[in-house]
Formats: structure tokens, sequence, C-alpha cells
């Protein structure tokens, strides 16, 4: 098999094409693990025209032909200065038919990524952001999260997002307290604290680009802790209601207790039924099937899930909060619809 799947091409080999030559090295460093790089033989077919394609695929070396519906032929070159654009990607259906000339290197990059990529340099240039000014957005924008939501949604982010200057020791956020906005650092840090029994465990820490305070702007209940200042800084604060509509909706995902079955027998994934309410509640009513992790410690347990699962989360309000958390640390999860008595 010609195809192999490797750690991903070096930062500067993947800066000559658009729209990475506007990411920074540790930008292009964050999302690395979204490329894969292949190889092909000579005389084999890449793609064919007609034919609907999820991934955007660069030439990094060897010699392609494009063929198009009038037989007209394009040879590109890796070496090529014209090479700087991802082949035949102006459409998810493949307008060209591509065959290798020579051997060839490339990468390929999911599609909606590409757009979201391509998207946020588009706008950054309409902006005219300085380095300072777009570095946050640029983190979040390389996040799992940012994976999940319409490329459309930055435009917006970027009007609705309210400026904050803030100084070392500031309590942005408290535990136990009502949620009705949430933050992203544009500069400086934070530490993430919880208070339990009258002890206070440091749980994170947090820079430049990190998203706080959503958990409770999800799941509508009190903060679960507090983040305080680790040094001066500026905020970017975005209500409830802007968080719901830009960020919340497009991600989660649900499914009805009617379709659970045929999720859990037909998937072609396996399916983990994920409770996420407190040990003593899934204890006095539990429910088949699940794995109980509380909400509370879920985020402490990440490294005992595997992303080749999904996971469908059941524990009313909190499972949103919960499928949030895993859809942005880049798992799969659907929230279980609560079916009301009649």
């Amino acid at each position: 098999m010609e195809d192999s799947t490797q750690s991903g091409p070096l930062a500067e080999q993947i800066q000559r094409f658009i729209p990475f030559d506007e990411l920074s090295p540790e930008a292009l460093a964050e999302i690395s693990t979204h490329f894969r790089t292949y190889e092909i033989a000579a005389r084999k077919i890449l793609f064919k025209r007609g034919k609907e394609d999820d991934e955007c695929h660069f030439l990094l070396a060897g010699e392609i032909d494009l063929t198009d519906d009038q037989f007209r032929v394009t040879s590109i070159a890796g070496d090529d200065d014209e090479n700087f654009l991802a082949l035949d990607s102006s459409h998810p259906i493949h307008r060209s038919t591509a065959i290798s000339k020579t051997p060839c290197q490339l990468f390929a990059i999911k599609r909606q990524l590409l757009e979201l990529i391509t998207t946020w340099s588009e706008l950054r240039q309409s902006y005219e952001m300085d380095e300072s000014e777009s570095d946050w957005l640029e983190a979040l924008l390389t996040s799992e999260l940012f994976n999940r939501i319409p490329p459309g949604n930055i435009q917006k982010l970027l009007s609705r997002f309210n400026e904050r200057l803030v100084s070392l020791g500031d309590e942005i956020i408290r535990q136990d307290e009502e949620g009705n906005e949430c933050f992203v650092i544009k500069t400086g840090k934070a530490l993430v604290t919880r208070k339990d029994n009258n002890k206070t465990e440091t749980l994170a820490a947090l820079g430049k680009g990190a998203l706080f305070g959503e958990d409770a702007l999800i799941s509508n209940m009190p903060r679960n802790a507090t983040v305080t200042m680790s040094s001066d800084g500026v905020l970017m604060s975005l209500t409830k209601e802007d968080f719901d509509t830009l960020l919340k909706a497009p991600i989660l995902e649900f499914v009805s207790q009617s379709d659970l079955d045929d999720i859990i027998n037909e998937g072609d994934t396996g399916t983990v039924l994920l409770d996420v309410r407190q040990a003593r509640e899934a204890s006095l009513n539990p429910i088949p099937r699940a794995k109980c992790i509380p909400l509370g410690i879920l985020r402490s347990r990440l490294h005992q899930l595997s992303r080749s699962f999904q996971y469908v989360i059941c524990g009313a309000g909190r499972a949103e909060a919960a499928a949030y958390i895993l859809t942005e640390a880049g798992y799969q999860a659907k929230v279980l619809i609560q079916e009301t008595e009649t």
C-alpha cells in the first residue's frame, strides 16, 4: 500500500502553502496531528473527477497531472513556484483527475479544518491585526474545539468578544457563583483552583488562547472552580447568549433513547454510555450499561478514555457540559436526550 501515516511534514514545508503561511510555527505544531503525510508511486490515481473528497491534498515533492472534463492536462511539480495551493480543492467534488507522473510525497488535511484556517487568515488580513492582537485567536483556532464550529462563526466571534484589562491576583470567576460569561486569555496567565473540605487544589495553569468559564454556561450550574490571574493581562469575554449561539449550538450533538440501541449495535465505532452524575446518584438510580465518571472529575479522567470510541452522555444538564468537555478534548461525544414521562 503506497499510503502511510506519519507524524507530519516539517513546519517550514507546510508554510510554503496557503493558508499555512499565515500561521506561526507554534500554531502549526498545535495542529500537526491533523496532517496526514503519505507517498504514492508513479502512474497512480490520487483522486478522480466527480468523486467527493473530505480531504485536501498538497504536493510536497514529485509531479502530478490534473486532467479536467475537457481532457486538458495541467502538470504540477512539487518544487514549482506556482505550487502553493491544495490540488483541485475549490470544490468538495473533484473537477479533475489527479495522476502521479513520478513518485510523489504529499500531505492531506480535512477540508473543514482547512476552510477554518483559510477563513481565519483572510479575516486577519481584513482586520489588519498585528501579531500581538491575533496570537490569542490563533491559539484558540488550533484547539480541538474550533475544529467543530462553522468557519463563518469566527467573524461573529471577533465582533462579540469584549476586551477586559486584568491584574495579577484578580479572581475572574469564583467557585459556586453563577456564570453568565466565559473568557479567553488574550495576554497573561491564570491558575484554576478548587476548594473541597477547606483544602484548595490547583487544577491547571492557563495561558494565551485558553478558554475558561464555559462549563457553567453549558450546564447552567454554579462555577465548579476559581480562576485567578497569575500575571497582569487582557481577557476577551463572551456572554452566555453569544456562547450558546456561536460555540455551544454547533458543537453539541444529541441522540434519543429510541435511537441509542441502533447506535450501539450498528455503529462503525464502539459506543460507550457515560453517566456523569455523582456516584451516589448513579448508585441509587443506575443506568444499565453506563460507565460512571462524575462531571466534577471528568477532565482529570480523560486519559482513561479512548478516542477510538464514541461516548453517549447521560446526566441531565450535566450531560451537555460533559459532552462539551469531551468534544473540546477531541473525543466523539453525543448527549442522550432525557425523555419526559407522559
